[in-house]
């Protein structure tokens, strides 16, 4: 099996990093299934200084070199899609621990084999809450009355201004009678001679 650990720098004298895509270098072993070291070497991982990218960079670095185990405390999400879509096993240790313990661990099986943490579940969808109200009920407003069309009854006064003595009382329009248009001073309640001589020749 050939094991990939992200290191400070060193070789197997040295501890594991911290951290994965930005480690200084990667030490590379060959080991048997007795843990048995066959091989190994360091090389410096390119990513370290990358501006991005670097977990799929330094997955990269290692899909070349043939690795088919990691050993890390933690990766990115990145770098871990990058490793599962690869096939290679991860194996999770504390950081700082020597790179031969790491080892050891990986073969006996003492490390716990990394897995993706679960997605947070999604929430579940709320009615919005209204910005205004609850608003009152409508109030009911009386029924209004029927409007109708009837018979009224109603008595008209009218008055006129002259004064007509004799033939009549205020027959006619603007208040003057017969006995006006007949001569009769409204005044004095006479008839003018001018009436009579009219009506009975006299004078």
């Amino acid at each position: 099996m050939r094991i990939a650990i992200p290191t400070n720098g060193g070789g197997r004298n040295d501890t594991v990093a911290p951290v994965f895509a930005r480690a200084t270098a990667f030490y590379i072993a060959d080991v048997d299934e007795n843990g048995n070291i066959i091989s190994e070497k360091v090389i410096q991982n390119g990513a370290a200084m990358a501006g991005g990218g670097a977990g799929p960079m330094a997955v990269q670095t290692l899909i070349n070199e043939g690795v088919e185990a990691i050993v890390a405390p933690q990766v990115g999400p990145n770098a871990l899609g990058a490793i599962q879509a690869a096939g290679i096993k991860l194996y999770q240790v504390a950081p700082g621990t020597p790179v031969e313990e790491a080892i050891k661990a990986v073969v006996s099986g003492s490390a716990g084999q990394f897995t993706a943490p679960a997605a947070p579940a999604p929430a579940t969808p709320t009615a919005p809450t209204p910005a205004y109200g609850p608003y009152p009920a409508t109030p009911a407003y009386p029924a209004y009355p029927a409007y109708g069309f009837g018979p009224g009854w109603g008595r008209g006064w009218g008055r006129g201004w002259g004064r007509g003595r004799g033939w009549g009382r205020g027959w006619g329009r603007g208040g003057r009678g017969w006995g006006a248009r007949l001569g009769y001073c409204p005044w004095t309640g006479q008839p003018s001679r001018r009436a009579l001589r009219w009506l009975y020749g006299w004078w």
